[in-house]
């Protein structure tokens, strides 16, 4: 299991656990260590910007490469790395 930050109503996120996703042959699972709050973080949590609950929030981390896709190159496991406005990251 780990850890996600999930918006649950207006005013409310929580810290729950979910499954560690399973990646393909083109994905890198990252073990993060520390994130950021932006201002779509912010507006998620005042209800300014229309999401469904449940949603996993946060992006922008930065953590250790855990698992890499077997197509994946030019990257190693174990090695730091820093997400810059991920996309298609917050999948759990």
């Amino acid at each position: 299991m780990m850890k996600a930050t999930v918006f649950t109503a207006p005013g409310r996120i929580e810290l729950v656990d979910k499954p560690i996703p399973d990646i393909g042959p083109l994905d890198a699972l990252i073990r993060i260590t520390t994130t950021t709050i932006c201002g779509t973080d912010v507006h998620i949590l005042k209800g300014e910007y229309p999401v469904q609950p449940d949603l996993t929030i946060g992006h922008e981390p930065v953590g250790v490469i855990e698992k890499l896709g077997s197509a994946v190159q030019g990257y190693r496991e174990g090695s730091p790395r820093c997400v810059p406005a991920a996309r298609n990251a917050c999948v759990a």
